[in-house]
């Protein structure tokens, strides 16, 4: 787009349609607004995990949902009607005019679009109310399509996740079904990537995923590689070894810590991981 078009749209956005369309959000829904984002749903979730053991201990369930392909999936006419409910005539005019000058067909939307991550959060906003004030859900949270239910009732739980599904479908979208289940709280919780622990004691134990871990070692490995052949800078490889440790350090995460520091400390010596073909 030109750059008056980039400035109109940022305007449309944070004046009018934020402004709009978040006034009526849940608490818990927690992507892409203001104050708000990752580390405070991982807080919060800890927070829920706290309250449930305080009241029922370990002795509980978790409903997990994913849907698949959110945004390739996304219905343009459910969008625009989102949109359409909260905003003016003339403003809803210039926010469709938007769209359809950005997006063809009728379904599917690049998330990378202010406007589009806006209606992200938005159109499942129907669903949080649904999920709070109908089926009663204390302990619910939702990061954009991933969310998640806590109860100390299973079968109330299967209940719950078919009567959302029927509830997607009239969205059009519908459940990931190999990320959407009915586990114990025991068996623990992954959200935005990391492994969330219940003890016996009500501590909630906060680890990084496994796969993020084994991805930052063969990432490690191929940077220290390509700077070793002069392709990158040792300063560059150590600004992004400490970006992902300052992530990895929101969690319980000190012995792991530990083990990547001399992991990587290995990586520059002499013969070690030089030829690139352990990554």
């Amino acid at each position: 787009m030109h750059f008056r078009d980039r400035v109109f749209q940022r305007s449309l956005n944070d004046n009018i349609l934020y402004p709009k369309i978040s006034r009526s959000f849940i608490y818990d829904n927690m992507a892409c607004q203001k104050g708000k984002g990752p580390d405070l749903a991982r807080e919060r979730l800890k927070c829920f995990l706290q309250r449930f053991y305080r009241k029922h201990g370990t002795q509980g369930y978790v409903l997990k949902c994913d849907i698949k392909g959110y945004y390739p999936n996304m219905s343009h006419k459910v969008v625009k009607d989102c949109f359409h409910k909260v905003i003016d005539g003339w403003t809803y005019k210039q926010a469709v005019c938007i769209l359809d000058g950005q997006y063809d067909h009728e379904i599917g939307f690049n998330p990378g679009s202010q406007m589009i991550q806006i209606a992200g959060i938005g159109i499942l906003n129907a669903l949080d109310h649904f999920i709070k004030e109908e089926l009663h859900i204390k302990h619910y949270i939702r990061y954009m399509d991933d969310f998640i239910l806590i109860h100390e009732d299973k079968q109330y739980l299967l209940e719950c996740q078919v009567r959302i599904a029927q509830m997607l479908q009239s969205l059009e979208c519908q459940f990931n079904t190999k990320k959407t289940g009915i586990t114990t709280l025991s068996d623990g919780i992954l959200f935005l990537g990391f492994h969330y622990r219940l003890t016996r004691t009500g501590k909630v134990i906060m680890t990084l995923n496994s796969g993020n871990i084994k991805h930052e070692r063969k990432k490690l490995c191929k940077l220290v590689h390509l700077a070793k052949k002069g392709l990158r800078t040792k300063e560059k490889v150590d600004e992004c070894y400490r970006d992902w440790k300052n992530h990895a350090a929101k969690g319980n995460s000190k012995q792991l810590l530990q083990r990547m520091d001399e992991y990587y400390r290995s990586l520059w010596k002499d013969g070690d991981g030089s030829d690139g073909k352990d990554c």
